[in-house]
This record gives C-alpha cells, structure tokens and sequence, in this order.
C-alpha cells in the first residue's frame, strides 16, 4: 500500500496553485484591494483574454473554474492549467511588460474580481507580502510547467491520463478530505486538450480505465475509484 504522504508529496510536483493568503495583507492594503477592484461574471465558455492581447489588469477568481490554454503551431490546442476558487492570476505578463501569452476562457459559470494594472502595480511597489507570495508562486509554476512538459511529453497515454486525472481531481476538489472523490466535470474534448491526445485516444483510454475499476463516469463527470492503482499506473515516483 502507498503512503498518502508520498503520494501527496509526488502530486504537488505537478499540481499548481496560485492563490494569494488574504491574511498576510495589512488593514490598508486590504482596504486598498477593496475600493480598486471590481466584480466580472463569465458564462460558461465566454473567454476572459485571447492569447497575444494587452495584459490590462489581474484577477481572483471567486467562484467557478477557467481553463488557460495555448494554440499550438499546428493550430491544435494545449490545456495547461484549470483555475480554481481563490486563484490570482494575470500578472506574470505585466511584470515581463509582454502580452498575454495564453487565453483563458470559464469551463462553467465564474465571477472573478479584477485589478487594473496601473492599481496592481502600485500595491505591488508598496506591499512586500505581496511581492513575496508572487515570488513563491512564479517559482512553483515553472516547476510544474517543467516537470508537466518532462511527463506528457516522454509518457504513454496510460500514464498522462493517469496523472491528469489525480491532479484534476484536486482541482474540483470541494471538501477538505485527502484523496476522496471528486467530480471532475470536463468535456471529453478539453480533457483530451488537457492531457495532449486525440478526442479517441481519450475516450478508448477512459474505457480501459473503467474496466479496470480505476474510475466511474456519470454523464460527462469523472469519479476516481482507485486512487493508488492510478497513482502506479501515473509512474510519477
């Protein structure tokens, strides 16, 4: 049997969080975030910024979940990261002074508050906590950026869908309990994006996986069934 805390620590390679503790701010700097942002709601699949647009401002996700995605040179499209509850995002291409170099657009229903640039910059100059905590959070994402590219790039189907899964299982996570169930609710098609396959390498892989007892579906909804036979099987040690 594995160690929950071996397994926890081999995921956290590969799982990205960006979101900002609240409770490091000061009294001003909390009040300052309050009167400089403001509400925005997203129907499910509207696009929030388009991939080489001007980074205007950054944004917390609220409620609900955004996919962030490239398009490749060949035109196909690249899943990389799904955004969750409590996510800050935005403002690595206003630090670099580059363009958006992803779009992103709501998997369901979202509301997020949003920061215009010239505000964030100015908290940014004032805050060290903030500076801080978006240090952390750069130097987290590259490592999962890297060691993510190393894995679907050199890994069987098999093992990418593996892992992908495990990971997005964290991501719909609604509850506090470790390694419990979540509902994973992604089309077929963005998961497939997600993992870097075709749309029938997806479903066929999917059906092996249930056959195997590693997973149960409910309409288009992904249920994990066998944590540590799917965690082998991600090859993720």
């Amino acid at each position: 049997m594995i160690n929950i805390d071996r397994m926890k620590q081999a995921l956290n390679r590969f799982h990205f969080y960006s979101g900002i503790k609240i409770g490091l701010f000061s009294n001003d700097e909390l009040e300052f975030i309050d009167k400089h942002t403001s509400t925005i709601t997203l129907e499910r699949k509207a696009l929030l910024f388009k991939q080489g647009s001007y980074p205007g401002g950054v944004y917390i996700l609220n409620k609900g979940k955004l996919k962030v995605y490239q398009l490749n040179y060949d035109n196909s499209l690249q899943i990389l990261f799904i955004y969750s509850q409590g996510e800050v995002f935005g403002y690595r291409p206003i630090l670099s002074n580059e363009y958006q170099p992803v779009s992103i657009a709501a998997i369901e229903y979202c509301e997020l508050l949003y920061m215009e640039r010239s505000h964030f910059l100015e908290l940014l100059s004032k805050s060290v906590s903030l500076s801080n905590q978006l240090l952390a959070s750069l130097s987290h994402e590259f490592t999962v950026l890297t060691n993510r590219m190393n894995v679907f790039a050199q890994r069987k189907i098999k093992e990418k869908l593996a892992l992908a899964l495990l990971i997005l299982n964290e991501k719909f996570r609604t509850s506090n309990g470790e390694f419990t169930a979540s509902e994973i609710k992604l089309n077929r098609t963005d998961l497939a994006n997600f993992v870097g396959t075709s749309l029938e390498n997806l479903v066929r892989t999917l059906n092996y996986f249930k056959e195997k007892g590693l997973i149960k579906t409910k309409g288009k909804s992904i249920f994990i069934e066998n944590f540590e036979n799917l965690f082998i099987l991600s090859a993720i040690e």
